[in-house]
This record gives C-alpha cells, structure tokens and sequence, in this order.
C-alpha cells in the first residue's frame, strides 16, 4: 500500500457508500454530506470524490442495489485514488438470508481498489446505527454481532485499517433525524472521526493506548468480542476438539509471575505479531492472557513509551483474526485441517475468556 505521507498534495481520497456517505436527508449535501466536510476540514490536503449511491449494497446478489454494479463504482475506479474509505453495509442488513455472503463480496470490493494501479491504501469504516435510540433492537444487534465483526476480518485479511464509526454514536439518537441518516452535524462527526484516522496512518500506525476507563471503543470491541466468541461456539458444534488439548494454565506452573516482564516474549502477540517459529500461535494467545491475568496489570508496555490496555488490544487482535466460513460461523487457524482449526478456535475462546471477556 502506498503511505499517504509519500503521495502528492492534494490525496486524492475516494469515499463509498450508501446514502450516508451520499449524504440523503442533508438539506445542502454537496457542502454537508461527510465527503465534502472531510475535504474542507483537511485544509486543502484531500481530494475527495463522494461515490456515495442510495441504497446500495456490498452483497452483490442483490439485484439493482449492489454497489460494485453502479456507475459510481466505475467513476471511483476512474478517480485513481490514494485512499480508499468504505462505509457499506447498513442496507445489507435487510437481508438476513445472504449475510453469509457479505464478508467475502467486501472483501471482493476491497481487492479490486487495491489492484488499481495507484495501489491505495483502504479503510473499511464500522457501521451507523439504525434507530439510535433503541441500541439492542434486532438490526443494531446485527451491525454489532455480524457485519461489524465481518468488517473487522476483511480489513485483517486484506490488511486494511478499520475506521470505527459505531461507537462515536452512542446515545447520540439527537443525531438521526429519521433513525437512519445522519444530519448534517453527524456527517461532520463522521468526517472529523475519518479525517482523524487518515492523519494518523500517514505516519506508522501504533496499537490501541489504554484509557483510564472503558470507552466507547473498548464497549464496540467488547461487543464485537462477543460475537466472534458466539460465532466460534456454533462452529465448534460441527467440529470436534481433539483429546490431547494442553490447558494452558499449566503452562505457567512454577513460574513466579510478577510483572508483564517476566512473558516479555510474548506481548508482540499484542500488536499481533506471531513469529513464524511459534508452532501454535492460539495456544500462546491463551498462555499469554492466562499469564496477564494472574499478575493482574491492566496496562504493559510493549517499548518503553508504549503502554496498552492489554486486554483491548487481546481481543481487538482475536477479533480481527477471526475466520469466518459460509454460514457466518467463526473459527480461528491456519490453513484447512479441520482438527487444527478446532484446537486454535478452542484455544481462541480460552484467550477471550482467561481477558475477562463474558459472552
């Protein structure tokens, strides 16, 4: 991907999406629609091109309403961007029946911005909620149970970043005039949140920094935490776990574990760093949490000027490294041995579990 502090003034950032990212419902949308706000507020450092289309898709087999099949889509292509940020899915959940299809019909969208010849980097942006005032409505548990986690996995498969849009609209109903499209003054949210993340990544990325208490973002990955565990449970009713399963409490038998420290070794795990030379890398994702949890720090530093909230950043890594097959069920692994997928989701779970992590 190239790195937006290496591409030329102004970047050229192409914005997809449904009729929020069209901006539907803003009385002056060419000013106010989030595209528009996101160029004036980078001061003349994006070109942005909003290919924004009512009631479009990412699912593909929906006739007349996926994006990939609209003219926006080809004029996007035609942009060259450098940035890519993709906000689709909000339209998708009236479609329970072909879920199983979004992840990899994103993932699709994803791999044809990335093949361009300008080679931008993308972003895949969490979803709005719908009816903001009733959070465990059957939709919303959908956008937070399915299509968030879904977004997550694509963009750990493709190596995009992820924008997390869902939890800047908590208790924010204020914001959803007609419970679906954001007004103006939520569009300008949206904007400053993406405006935020590419200023970011136009220098390295770092890893999730502790908060002094749980926030919005540690509440969206809890959620999320939830759902790939739910995820992973019906999976593993079709697919057996192997006897010789080592408890990875008994890993550390015998150890006097004091301090982060003394498993040094193993927190790379949380910037999601595996060595190749780990043979099970789930297993150590157990040991490690089993480890944090005994000496019971709830931040360590990964370098002297790094702290971070480690379980955050545990589940955060396990959520986006989380498959997910053609029923829209979880599981975790290398390649395809059905015994060594189950013995890397059953090792998943206990990492989620030994993080505190209540399903």
């Amino acid at each position: 991907m190239t790195s937006l502090a290496a591409a030329p003034l102004p970047v050229r950032v192409a914005c997809v999406g449904d009729s929020i990212t069209y901006g539907d419902q803003i009385a002056d949308r060419k000013r106010d629609a989030y595209p528009a706000v996101l160029e004036r507020l980078s001061n003349g450092r994006f070109h942005v091109g909003n290919f924004g289309v009512n009631g479009a898709t990412a699912i593909a087999a929906i006739p007349f309403r996926s994006w990939s099949d609209t003219r926006a889509c080809q004029e996007a292509l035609a942009f060259t961007p450098a940035v890519v940020v993709i906000m689709l899915g909000v339209n998708d959940t009236a479609f329970p029946n072909l879920h199983n299809r979004y992840p990899d019909d994103l993932r699709r969208l994803v791999e044809r911005f990335q093949s361009l010849a300008s080679t931008p980097r993308l972003y895949l942006c969490t979803l709005t909620p719908i009816a903001a005032a009733a959070p465990d409505a059957p939709v919303n548990q959908t956008i937070r149970e399915t299509l968030n986690p879904a977004i997550r996995a694509v963009a750990a498969q493709t190596g995009a970043d992820v924008i997390d849009i869902s939890p800047i609209f908590a208790d924010r109903a204020d914001l959803f005039p007609d419970g679906l499209h954001p007004n103006a003054a939520g569009a300008e949210l949206i904007a400053r949140t993406v405006l935020a993340t590419l200023d970011e990544t136009r220098t390295p990325a770092t890893a999730l920094q502790p908060g002094a208490v749980p926030g919005p973002v540690a509440r969206s990955i809890g959620h999320e935490a939830r759902a790939a565990h739910f995820r992973a449970s019906q999976w593993l009713q079709d697919h057996p776990v192997p006897d010789d399963l080592a408890d990875p409490a008994t890993a550390w038998e015998g150890h006097d574990l004091r301090v982060p420290d003394d498993i040094a070794d193993l927190l790379p795990l949380l910037r999601g760093v595996i060595p190749d030379t780990t043979p099970d890398p789930y297993y150590a994702y157990a040991t490690l949490a089993t480890a944090l949890a005994r000496i019971g720090h709830d931040t360590v530093f990964l370098d002297a000027d790094h702290p971070v909230a480690w379980r955050e950043a545990l589940l955060h890594q396990l959520v986006q490294q989380q498959r997910i097959d053609a029923r829209g069920r979880g599981f975790w692994g290398r390649g395809d041995d059905p015994a060594a997928l189950a013995r890397a989701t059953t090792y998943a779970l206990h990492a989620l579990t030994a993080a505190g992590l209540t399903p």
